[in-house]
């Protein structure tokens, strides 16, 4: 009678343990399912966020790029009118640079007529040219060069002198004597003279 009661203990007490398993293997499977469901939800919760980041950024993007191609383009314009700016002032220098260098020659010829006379005129003092040279502080092929600037200058001169005095005895004088005026001096018509003038006695 003990040991029926002895069996039939130890086969509840197996019993139960089983069950108690069981039932720690179903709470464990219904609670790593609950994780699961709960973990698809957090899943599903962060899609959504990192999509509408990941559209933001691809829209940003877009944008960036848009503004910094209008930003180019703009700096393309820019840099264009600069250009034209440039060139206009550079063609404005160049007239301007040569202008001055025109001018400065020309002030330059001047002086340099002044040195001209200036040497001449020791020159026709009976100054040698090495000597003249030395006086001036230049050298004697420069004198030299002055010298026939001075020359140059005197035979132009002399020129425009005489065709002014033509020009003046041509204004001056009747119509008819132009030939005369304009026709060099042993060249001029010397227009016949009476008996009288040459000295024949009259009748």
């Amino acid at each position: 009678m003990v040991e029926r009661q002895t069996a039939s203990s130890v086969r509840k007490r197996r019993s139960s343990a089983t069950l108690a398993r069981l039932e720690a293997a179903r709470r464990r499977r219904v609670e790593q399912l609950e994780r699961e469901r709960e973990n698809e939800a957090r899943v599903d919760a962060a899609l959504g966020p990192f999509a509408e980041a990941v559209t933001a950024i691809e829209a940003v993007e877009r944008r960036r790029e848009d503004r910094i191609g209008a930003l180019g383009a703009q700096l393309d314009r820019k840099l264009a009118e600069l250009d034209r700016q440039r060139a206009v002032k550079v063609a404005e220098f160049e007239r301007q640079a040569e202008q001055v260098r025109a001018d400065a020659e020309m002030e330059i010829g001047e002086w340099r007529a002044v040195m001209a006379t200036s040497v001449a005129e020791i020159r026709a003092a009976d100054v040698g040219a090495a000597e003249a040279a030395a006086l001036l502080g230049i050298s004697a092929k420069s004198v030299t060069a002055l010298s026939r600037s001075a020359a140059a200058a005197s035979d132009v001169g002399q020129k425009s002198a005489s065709e002014f005095t033509r020009a003046a005895a041509v204004d001056a004088a009747p119509s008819g004597d132009e030939r005369a005026v304009e026709a060099p001096v042993d060249e001029q018509v010397v227009p016949p003279t009476r008996d009288s003038e040459a000295g024949v006695p009259a009748e």
